[in-house]
């Protein structure tokens, strides 16, 4: 229980992939093994960061022992440390399977693999705009390296298009925090929150710039239309075992934008923003559920599932609602934890390896499509009550119920295809890896009524604004405790 309590333990998810990818490229014989060991410290450290915040006591971790905002600050609350912990389990499960199929043989495999994990981490415990950036890029230098896995000149092809996108949106961060902090000099989100509507009127429009921009970069993580196009061209064609550890990221955009409008949400002109963002989120799963009905290859289709479970979350975090706010936090890591398990299903496929473990495609299949007994489909179900207790948004539940049928019917229609292959039979470590991820997507809503009462605390205090204002900006330096 010590080790709960540890001021120590909120900076764990980001300095133990640090170690690890330091550790495996100094020792590349030992690599496997000290990655491994690392997952599971990472892994260990997300699931007491759960705990400590599900007991109320969210901690923010002084960097240096400066405080906020000169300084950097990490925060666990219950909202990061779920983002956190979903990511621990994902990329755990990615891992094992690559080291179950021996894919991991290729150059600072599993460095680059520690290095992305890393980037993630700290884009969720993150407090400020710059640092966000900074693990932004921490992250893509990670997922370049990634993405070549077992990389040909398709494969090669799509992760150049992944690299221009990336770097222009890098571009737009930057301007982006360049204005914020011109106008505002302050680049602490916290500290923003109280700076923004205080500014001159006169700095207001310019102020509104630099947070849409910084909203514009987080739609093209998050993948939302008209930004979407760049999805399908990367996530489709690179391996599908690097698309499985990408499946997060595009949830870490939907996750930053909603962490800025809940703290700046009266800069964007919140109602009519949150409107155009629900919109968007609607055509993206609309787009997404099309996509995945005009799709037979079994990688491509959980493509179209990644970009449908970001419109899901779009719309739910944006619709007002604290039942469906829920049901987004609630989906988050369980649609990440699908997908990726359908394209490691979809990998091993590709590979002729699928042999008699087609029992695990009706399992990815289904957890990925929603259905029940996937906690995904008690997630939407819940997130429906909350947006139809609004007659306004009664329509888009109905665009919802439409996109989720067509994504059913892209992913049955690809696995039908799929299942009367033959091969050889899965490794029992990539079974084990696959059991992982679609087994806990099950145990999530076996346990539905704990995860239910966490996400609806979590998304009690992302509407409390004023409680992170004063956690981040109130936290005192070690040595300041008594």
């Amino acid at each position: 229980m010590a080790f709960l309590s540890s001021p120590h333990l909120v900076i764990a998810p980001v300095a133990l992939p640090l170690v690890s990818a330091i550790l495996t490229l100094m020792f590349p014989r030992f690599a496997r093994g000290l990655s491994l060991l690392g997952a599971v410290a990472i892994l260990g450290a997300a699931m007491a960061l759960v705990v400590q915040s599900a007991a109320g006591n969210d901690a923010v971790y002084l960097l240096g022992n400066w405080q906020a905002p000169f300084g950097i600050a990490l925060l666990s609350d219950r909202l990061s440390a779920w983002a956190v912990l979903a990511t621990a389990w994902v990329l755990f499960g990615v891992l094992l399977f690559i080291v179950g199929g021996d894919q991991d043989r290729g150059a600072y495999a599993h460095p680059l693999f520690h290095v992305l994990w890393m980037g993630v981490n700290g884009a969720f415990l993150t407090t400020d705009v710059f640092n966000l950036f900074v693990f932004f890029e921490v992250m893509l230098v990670g997922s370049y390296g990634v993405a070549l896995l077992g990389a040909g000149p398709r494969e090669a092809g799509a992760t150049l298009r992944y690299v221009a996108i990336n770097l222009a949106g890098s571009a737009l961060f930057l301007i982006a925090a360049g204005l914020l902090y011109g106008v505002a000099g302050s680049l602490s989100f916290a500290d923003l929150a109280q700076r923004l509507p205080a500014l001159p009127t006169d700095d207001q429009p310019l102020a509104r710039v630099g947070v849409g921009l910084l909203a514009v970069v987080f739609l093209l993580k998050a993948a939302a239309l008209p930004l979407s196009a760049w999805l399908p061209q990367t996530y489709g064609r690179i391996s599908p075992v690097s698309a499985a550890a990408f499946t997060l990221l595009t949830k870490l955009g939907a996750y930053s934008l909603l962490r800025v409008t809940s703290l700046w949400g009266s800069v964007l002109d919140e109602g009519s923003f949150s409107n155009g963002v629900l919109l968007a989120g609607v055509g993206t799963m609309l787009l997404a559920g099309f996509g995945a009905l005009a799709s037979l290859s079994l990688a491509q289709v959980a493509t179209w599932g990644v970009l449908g479970s970001s419109g899901f979350l779009l719309i739910v975090f944006n619709a007002g609602s604290l039942q469906a706010l829920a049901a987004g936090l609630m989906y988050l890591p369980v649609s990440a934890a699908s997908a990726s398990a359908l394209y490691l299903v979809a990998d091993l496929h590709a590979r002729r390896r699928l042999g008699n473990a087609k029992l695990w495609l009706l399992a990815a299949a289904v957890c990925a499509a929603g259905l029940p007994p996937a906690a995904s489909f008690l997630a939407k179900i819940q997130a429906l009550h909350g947006l139809l207790a609004s007659p306004a948004h009664a329509w888009v539940a109905f665009a919802l119920l439409v996109a989720s049928l067509l994504l059913v019917v892209g992913f049955a229609r690809a696995g039908l295809r799929v299942a009367g292959s033959g091969g050889d039979q899965a490794s029992a470590v990539e079974r084990i890896a696959l059991c992982w991820l679609c087994g806990g997507v099950v145990a999530v809503a076996l346990f539905a009524a704990p995860t239910q009462r966490y996400s609806l605390a979590a998304a009690d205090g992302i509407t409390h604004a004023d409680s992170y204002v004063r956690m981040v900006l109130g936290a005192q330096s070690m040595r300041a405790q008594p």
